[in-house]
């Protein structure tokens, strides 16, 4: 038995009362009953109850050795967190359907437009519809609609409905507004006898002038989202920081005399090391349901950041920042040297004690980027300029094709032209066609050395319609203007977001003047009035997380402008130097008298 069945046993009718807020389970893809998913739904909330309430129980037992002997005062709110997972695990099965629902219609809007420009060239060459989507159906560019075009699939051959049936049940049930018009209206022109293949093509038409405009709203709201996060990133910040340095400079902190939540440097750490990075990757996760994007993304830059950042990080992070907190890790190899480098590296910049933590994370963090960095700036060398290069190429077709060449030949022609980082692509697609290679085979051979999703999607339209005879100079007509709308509105983005990069470096230079200029105004008034302040240990405590903060503000910056987290390791590095260049003018705008010594945490 199934742990489903198991539940729907257990449960009965409780799953269907559950079912009903989850929404649509078919238009949704889970492939469940829906009073088996409403009982699992159940059974998940009723685990999670029976786990808390032990685990409470334990801390409660346990009570007078945390707080007594540990001094963990804010025991207390781990029971109440533990109490609260069985309500966060019953609406998130709630809501685990609704969010499948909204994903699925993100990725068709995105993926319609290319889907009815391939459609609509196919039907000019005498494809059905129907048989454009099969054909879709083994494309990996467009994976959601593949999934669609599977279901359509088993409708007509395994269920026995009829094409045009199929495609108004698909279109039905699917969330996508676009989608279903489309397939709708295509049922529609069909039963009523109208001009299918204009239909297709001024659908096609209309879905682009939509996705234009809607690349101009979401280019607003991106910008506003962006101001929502430097606003929160940086205000906020500095509030806490405020509490924080005042509590330092009077002893309550390091002395442990605070109370209420700024009390401790516990509570400091969870808000620096904790709150802020989740803020940040919550940001990147609001940016990446508004942002319009491409069906599918380039995951090597992640895999390289993996793989190379990770031994970095491990050696570097104790060596370069952990020592100086923890003094006995300087007396051990090689922690010993990369920690007497930092504190060279120090004195060097004329830095007063303290600064030493906040110097080894900037270079740990830039030492783990640059090879990421190196590698994106690679690909988009290769690249760069291939999608106009392509929307060049194909309105040269055009005007080849005219002069009544067949589409073949055409390529040949025009492989000893310039098209940028696209001819030397060219250049070994026309001598696969001169050895009489498939159409397939050569898109294969191209799809595996060029990354961009646009110009691939453009080159399997292209070479799909010579395929199966649509190469005429009207299709070719058709696949260029869709080519060149679709440059057009990437055009349009990069102009809306582009200039959103520069609101991180902004919110970086604030940022960091603003918080060693606070630190050093706390000791020149305390100075005044005959009292003495640890600057290095508010400097090593307060400094280092704003370091990571701006790190996550380059991502975030990336990820806004370029629509890829991997095109902000970039931005994330420049702000790292731009941090590290403030630092080192601190003595210039932080007018304060320098003391002679300073303490560390230890």
């Amino acid at each position: 038995m199934s742990i489903s069945s198991f539940a729907a046993w257990l449960f009965g009718p409780l799953g269907d009362s559950v079912a009903k807020f989850c929404g649509d389970l078919e238009a949704s893809g889970i492939r469940v009953y829906p009073r088996a998913y409403g009982a699992t739904v159940l059974l998940a909330t009723f685990i999670t109850a029976i786990v808390s309430v032990a685990l409470s129980s334990v801390l409660f037992l346990s009570y007078d050795l945390l707080v007594v002997n540990l001094g963990f005062r804010e025991v207390y709110l781990i029971p109440v967190l533990l109490l609260c997972l069985p309500v966060i695990v019953f609406l998130l099965g709630i809501a685990w359907p609704r969010m499948k629902i909204s994903s699925i219609k993100a990725s068709l809007s995105s993926e319609v437009p290319y889907a009815a420009a391939y459609t609509a060239v196919m039907s000019t060459g005498g494809i059905s519809p129907y048989v454009s989507i099969m054909r879709l159906s083994r494309v990996p560019l467009l994976p959601t609609f593949s999934e669609t075009a599977k279901l359509l699939d088993i409708m007509v051959r395994g269920l026995g409905y009829d094409p045009v049936t199929a495609l108004e049940e698909i279109g039905k049930k699917l969330p996508s507004k676009e989608f279903r018009e489309l397939l709708l209206g295509y049922a529609s022109t069909l039963k009523t006898g109208g001009d299918v293949v204009h239909y297709l093509l001024r659908r096609t038409e209309l879905l682009f002038q939509e996705r234009l405009e809607n690349l101009k709203l979401i280019g607003g709201r991106l910008g506003q989202l962006m101001e929502v996060y430097i606003v929160f990133a940086i205000l906020l910040l500095l509030g806490i920081y405020t509490i924080y340095a005042v509590q330092m400079s009077i002893g309550e902190l390091v002395a442990g005399a605070g109370g209420g939540i700024f009390g401790n440097i516990l509570s400091f750490v969870l808000f620096s090391y904790a709150f802020l990075p989740f803020f940040s990757l919550m940001f990147l996760w609001l940016i990446d349901i508004v942002q319009p994007k491409y069906p599918m993304e380039d995951n090597s830059p992640y895999i390289v950041f993996a793989a190379t950042a990770t031994p970095i990080l491990a050696l570097l992070i104790p060596g370069f920042c952990i020592s100086f907190l923890v003094p006995g890790l300087r007396e051990m190899p090689p922690f010993n040297f990369l920690s007497n480098f930092i504190v060279w590296l120090r004195e060097y910049l004329q830095l007063e004690r303290g600064y030493e933590p906040t110097i080894g994370l900037i270079l740990t963090l830039s030492f783990a980027s640059i090879p990421v960095v190196a590698y994106r700036m690679y690909i988009s060398f290769k690249e760069r300029g291939m999608d106009v290069g392509f929307a060049g190429f194909l309105r040269d077709l055009v005007e080849i094709r005219k002069s009544g060449l067949s589409p073949e030949k055409c390529i040949i022609a025009l492989s000893e032209r310039n098209y940028g980082n696209l001819s030397r692509h060219i250049k070994t697609m026309a001598t696969q066609i001169s050895w009489g290679i498939s159409h397939a085979e050569i898109y294969k051979t191209f799809s595996k050395k060029v990354r961009a999703w646009l110009t691939k999607i453009s080159m399997f339209l292209l070479l799909d319609a010579i395929e199966v005879g649509g190469g005429t100079p009207e299709t070719l007509e058709t696949l260029a203007r869709f080519n060149e709308s679709i440059i057009l509105m990437e055009k349009e983005k990069r102009s809306e977001l582009r200039p959103l990069l520069m609101i991180p470096y902004i919110g970086t230079g604030v940022l960091v003047v603003t918080v060693i200029a606070l630190l050093t105004f706390f000791r020149s008034m305390l100075l005044m009035a005959g009292r003495s302040m640890a600057f290095a240990d508010m400097v090593q405590l307060l400094l280092p997380p704003v370091i990571l903060h701006v790190y996550m503000m380059g991502l975030v910056g990336g990820k806004i402008a370029y629509g890829e987290v991997s095109s902000g390791f970039f931005h994330a590095l420049m702000l790292l130097i731009f941090t590290l260049a403030t630092i080192i003018l601190a003595p210039y705008y932080s007018f304060a008298p320098v003391p002679t010594g300073g303490g560390t945490i230890g």
